[in-house]
């Protein structure tokens, strides 16, 4: 009776051991995204900012133009540094132009900025 008591409680242990060692999944990665301006004249450059969370340090992040139904990144980038980035642009064709901020599969909400 004893062994039969032992083994079953050696069972759970190992059982609860497997059990925490399993890793927690990783948390998601979320980019936020500010336009210093929404209403510009062509040439004027704009200030993108924003915040970062669980991204590496030193992550590149790019600044993304919807054009139809498809995104083509811009050549502004920047690395994020303490969670934060900061990034410019011009925009010299009138129109409104939706933009996202991209580093990986983690992407910002849009913003507009209309050129005037």
């Amino acid at each position: 009776m004893r062994i039969a008591a032992v083994v079953v409680a050696s069972a759970a242990l190992v059982a609860a051991g497997a059990t925490a060692a399993v890793a927690a999944p990783a948390p998601a990665s979320s980019i936020t995204l500010k336009a210093s301006k929404s209403t510009v004249k062509p040439g004027d450059v704009v200030t993108f900012t924003g915040k970062v969370d669980n991204l590496k340090e030193g992550s590149k992040v790019t600044l993304q133009v919807k054009d139809g139904s498809k995104w083509v990144s811009l050549p502004a980038t920047a690395k994020v540094s303490k969670a934060a980035y900061k990034l410019t642009d011009k925009f010299d064709k009138k129109g409104v132009e939706v933009l996202r901020v991209k580093d990986g599969s983690t992407v910002s909400k849009n913003v507009s900025v209309t050129v005037r």
